[in-house]
């Protein structure tokens, strides 16, 4: 089967160096590979995570009023710790909370991918917590989360193949609510081991992300999601 996409490949701003016009034409005319585990999971298996589902609205109203600057800080080679130090450092000195750069594949920062960090390792960032703090309130009411954020991409936008091998041994999924994507030719996806979901309004999933997955926005507005990894076990218990 053939997918017209109606717009040109040399409209995307890569955030890796593959070609992507085989790539692309590949992930549209191959079946999704087999895997020993799920590449999605239902979200009824994680009860402890239905109020973030249900209000989702909130979240998407905390986020949409947010006044937050972009912030020459990047997550390029450097793991949640570091970056959430380099944040403290900076609003330390005086500096404002915002949003982080993203990485690409090549090892250069991304401005077309961009990350608001809520939480670490369990533990509210405060300057989000001033923010959004009702959103901050049900997170707090769940256990074992690694890191949550806002994660938003631009227009035309590729975040390239990748995995998180180190979820898979630590227990962990991943979890996306979409606050905002495009109404009309609304071309945002997320792929996990060759199996697409689009990114609508409202919608929250569970995946591994430990498989091979990527994302891309070919619409012609920002697609923002709330973005969590947390301990899969944690949230099964009602």
């Amino acid at each position: 089967m053939y997918v017209t996409v109606n717009y040109p490949i040399d409209s995307f701003s890569f955030s890796g160096d593959i070609v992507m016009q085989d790539r692309f034409a590949s992930a549209f005319q191959h079946a999704p590979s087999p895997t020993d585990r799920p590449a999605f999971y239902p979200l009824a298996q994680f009860p402890r995570l239905q109020e973030l589902a249900l209000n989702w609205e909130v979240i998407r109203d905390e986020c949409m009023n947010l006044d937050a600057p972009l912030l020459e800080i990047d997550r390029v080679g450097k793991n949640h710790d570091q970056v959430h130090a380099e944040i403290i450092d900076h609003v330390r000195k005086g500096g404002r909370y915002g949003w982080l750069l993203g990485w690409k594949s090549d090892g250069s920062f991304n401005r077309d991918w961009t990350q608001y960090g809520l939480v670490v390792r369990d533990q509210a960032i405060p300057f989000a917590a001033e923010a959004m703090p009702r959103t901050i309130e049900m997170l707090g009411r769940i256990k074992g989360i690694k890191v949550c954020a806002l994660s938003r991409m631009m227009p035309n936008v590729l975040l390239s193949t990748h995995r998180h091998p180190e979820l898979l041994e630590q227990g962990m999924l991943q979890m996306h609510i979409t606050l905002d994507a495009a109404v009309e030719g609304n071309y945002a996806y997320l792929n996990v081991a060759g199996h697409f979901n689009q990114n609508q309004v409202g919608n929250a999933i569970v995946f591994d992300g430990s498989l091979d997955h990527f994302a891309l926005n070919a619409s012609p507005v920002p697609r923002t999601i709330f973005y969590m990894e947390f301990e899969r076990d944690k949230q099964i218990q009602g």
